[in-house]
């Protein structure tokens, strides 16, 4: 990008920046007070002038690094006067949000992805947040419409989805071509220019509409960014057919999961992004792993379905939702972005990938396995026997089980070509993914909320049992199993990374 202004010195530009950005909250603060402007036109109108602010960011500075502080800074400031209940020009909504927290993060995300790649798809990602998040706000609140829906916690509206999903094609059609002129980029052809804001406007409202307390400042940008430089990727190796069949088939397999109660309506839609990253950027070699652990997967939840099981006492059934996809999924996808950002030249992120979904299948597998043994499993740290689905209980025949599930993966990957044959790396994806799984169950045994039903007087891991609330009785209260298998999955990849660079 051309320099506006070519200062002497970076962080004078980031004092501006930051001057500037304190300026625009105190004016809201000030309109809120004096001029009785409503909270919720003073916050949009903080959203639309940083995100217009930070877009102009390229203009002033030619690092990242400048940038990327700007953003965590304000990522600790926004999260501390959320907490103090300050700052209400910026903050006050109808529902509790953290939305202004989750805009620096997003703001952060982008630079490091996309300051060097394709400084056109962060501006222009930093535009789609301001004007058709807040046009979805006004739109959708403005007009009274009982055709309210929910994806998976906070209320959208048709008219708020209808008027995210045109504008952010507009702020394509008008800033793309615009800022690749600034950019000295090549102009992409019109029928470019439509199908890339199309498919992105596409990917962005669904991570628009999937949202809780305010996660759409997060997702909705990180999905229009992804999903512009997917488009462009697919369209200059000539596999924009392949971006159509990955889109389609996302669609059908989110929603034939849904139909097969498989997944919740919120766990289809997120299904359906994970699909189209995942899908889109690795192709068969992440899409076939991906589809044998869901499919696999799910028919072991339907065999050994919990919620028919009454000595089972998890907390969630085989319908998983949208926290349990990316729980499973989300580290996954995670290193299959960041192998597709390397331009697939570093092959350890796709072993890593492997290894975290081994970690996801294993986990999966050691539970549904699990379940069916004759006697109670073990407290893998005390071993003294539990109930049945008691997160950081072990069985023998859940154990073979897991080893199996993170073994499936490594074959799946063998025979769809992308994982050569190399006994050494083979076992290495195996043996961390199990590992995770290890991880899992000694979070779950140790530091997973656990709870007690007064009325039947069992362990539970649900909030509620017998109708009534249950008692907190140890572990901390809001690391669930959906943390714990977060953290397993992470722990599978993170194994991998450490022990390939000791060795290889």
């Amino acid at each position: 990008m051309p320099i506006f202004f070519d200062l002497p010195n970076e962080w004078i530009a980031f004092l501006v920046f930051f001057s500037i950005i304190i300026l625009f909250i105190g004016i809201a603060e000030v309109a809120r007070k004096v001029f009785k402007l409503s909270p919720e036109l003073s916050r949009k109108f903080v959203h639309v002038a940083v995100g217009i602010l930070v877009s102009l960011a390229p203009f002033f500075l030619k690092t990242s690094l400048p940038v990327i502080l700007l953003g965590l800074l304000f990522t600790i400031l926004n999260y501390v006067a959320l907490k103090k209940d300050s700052l209400k020009g910026m903050h006050t909504t109808e529902r509790i949000s953290f939305g202004t927290v989750y805009f620096p993060i997003a703001f952060s995300l982008l630079v490091i992805m996309f300051w060097e790649r394709n400084i056109v798809i962060f501006v222009v990602s930093m535009l789609i947040l301001a004007f058709s998040d807040t046009a979805a706000t006004v739109i959708g609140e403005g007009i009274n419409s009982k055709r309210k829906f929910i994806l998976w916690h906070d209320k959208k509206s048709w008219p708020g989805s209808i008027a995210f999903f045109l504008t952010t094609i507009i702020v394509i059609l008008l800033a793309f071509p615009l800022y690749s002129n600034f950019a000295g980029f090549i102009v992409l052809p019109f029928k470019h220019l439509i199908g890339l804001s199309i498919f992105t406007a596409l990917v962005a409202t669904v991570g628009e509409a999937v949202s809780k307390r305010g996660s759409d400042n997060l997702t909705l940008t990180l999905a229009a960014a992804l999903g512009m430089d997917l488009y462009l990727s697919s369209m200059n190796n000539g596999a924009l057919l392949a971006l159509g069949g990955w889109f389609c088939a996302s669609i059908i397999m989110g929603y034939g999961a849904y139909k097969l109660h498989s997944l919740s309506i919120s766990g289809g839609f997120g299904a359906f992004l994970l699909g189209v990253f995942m899908f889109g950027m690795g192709g068969w070699a992440t899409m076939l792993p991906l589809i044998g652990f869901f499919v696999l997967s799910s028919l072991l939840s339907k065999l050994a379905d919990r919620n028919t099981k009454k000595d089972i006492i998890s907390s969630k059934g085989s319908e998983r939702d949208i926290v349990q996809v990316y729980a499973n999924g989300g580290f996954p996808l995670i290193f299959a972005i960041a192998w597709y950002l390397s331009d697939y030249s570093m092959d350890w992120l796709y072993f890593a990938f492997l290894a975290a979904l081994a970690a996801a299948t294993a986990d999966t597998w050691e539970t549904e396995i699990g379940s069916f043994s004759k006697g109670l499993p073990l407290n893998i740290l005390t071993f003294k026997r539990v109930a049945k689905g008691y997160s950081g209980g072990i069985s023998l025949i859940g154990t073979v089980g897991g080893f199996l599930g993170a073994i499936t993966i490594a074959i799946i990957a063998y025979f769809a070509g992308s994982l050569e044959w190399n006994l050494a790396l083979i076992s290495m994806i195996v043996i961390s993914g199990f590992l995770g799984t290890l991880v899992d169950s000694i979070l779950g045994a140790s530091i997973q909320a656990k709870f007690i039903c007064e009325v039947c007087e069992k362990p539970t891991e649900r909030l509620a049992h017998c109708g009534e609330e249950t008692k907190h009785i140890s572990g901390i209260l809001w690391f669930d199993n959906d943390w714990v298998n977060l953290a397993g999955t992470f722990s599978g990849g993170l194994i991998f990374v450490m022990v390939y660079f000791l060795y290889f």
